[in-house]
């Protein structure tokens, strides 16, 4: 078997190093650790530090941008409340131009009525004033034909005086005033003398079935002579000769013909 030496303790911890040197060694390698470590913290610090201020720029900015944003909202809300009120002012606008529009229509609805009615009052009334010249050129003929014939002086004198009435509804109508339209207001003359061609109605039988009419054999009057029977403008009927006398006939009135009631004075015309 081999044999071991024991050697001496004390050769053996000769051979070993110092308690000194490992405490200086490990002192060495605390302060690295510390250096490192401090080194680690300043440059932690300093990237906290970084970033701190880093968010504190980032929040000023936002803090500014927040700022700008709300003066624009507030602004465009002053700007929408601007033409909300424009768009009530202009609506208001609106619905006076369109009253005033309806206005305008309304009258010229209603100007438009005034003129037809002008129109029509100007058409009657120029039918009128035709109707009254041909009544003063007939009874100007009867007037010469009376007197060529030596009647009385008072039917001259009718005569003239119905002349003179005509002439003054004639100039009155001229003037725009109303014509008048009284029952035989332009046909009184007729009951004593008509012209050649027109007589009058002297009576008018019960239901208007028959007039008598100042036009007998003296002045050419035939049974079966058709007459159209008027007052004033209006047509009332037609009527045929039945009998025939000297100074007057009777006519039989045709029933589809009637228009109107019949009246004393009425104008007869003798249809040709």
């Amino acid at each position: 078997m081999p044999r071991f030496r024991l050697r001496p303790v004390g050769r053996l911890l000769a051979g070993a190093p110092s308690f000194r040197t490992l405490s200086s060694q490990l002192s060495t390698s605390v302060n690295r650790l510390l250096l490192l470590l401090s080194l680690s913290a300043f440059t932690l610090s300093g990237s906290v530090g970084a970033l701190y201020w880093q968010s504190l720029e980032t929040r000023r900015d936002l803090t500014a941008r927040n700022s700008s944003l709300d003066t624009q909202l507030s602004s465009s809300r002053e700007l929408a409340s601007s033409f909300q009120k424009q768009a009530v002012t202009l609506d208001a606008q609106l619905g006076a131009a369109k009253n005033q529009l309806t206005a305008a229509d309304t009258r010229t609805t209603q100007l438009a009525a005034d003129l037809f009615a002008s129109r029509a009052t100007l058409a009657a009334r120029d039918q009128a004033e035709r109707t009254l010249r041909d009544e003063l050129s007939s009874l100007r003929r009867d007037l010469a034909e009376t007197r060529a014939t030596a009647i009385s002086p008072a039917t001259v004198t009718a005569y003239q005086t119905t002349i003179a009435e005509l002439e003054r509804q004639l100039a009155t109508a001229k003037d725009g005033a109303a014509l008048p339209t009284a029952a035989g207001a332009s046909t009184a003359v007729f009951a004593s003398r008509p012209g050649r061609s027109s007589a009058a109605v002297v009576s008018v039988g019960p239901e208007n079935s028959f007039v008598v009419l100042n036009y007998g054999s003296a002045r050419g009057a035939l049974v079966g002579q058709k007459f159209t029977l008027r007052h004033g403008s209006d047509l009332l009927g037609t009527a045929l000769i039945s009998d025939v006398r000297s100074q007057f006939s009777v006519a039989q009135v045709e029933p589809d013909s009637l228009h109107g009631v019949l009246h004393k004075g009425d104008l007869a015309v003798l249809n040709p």
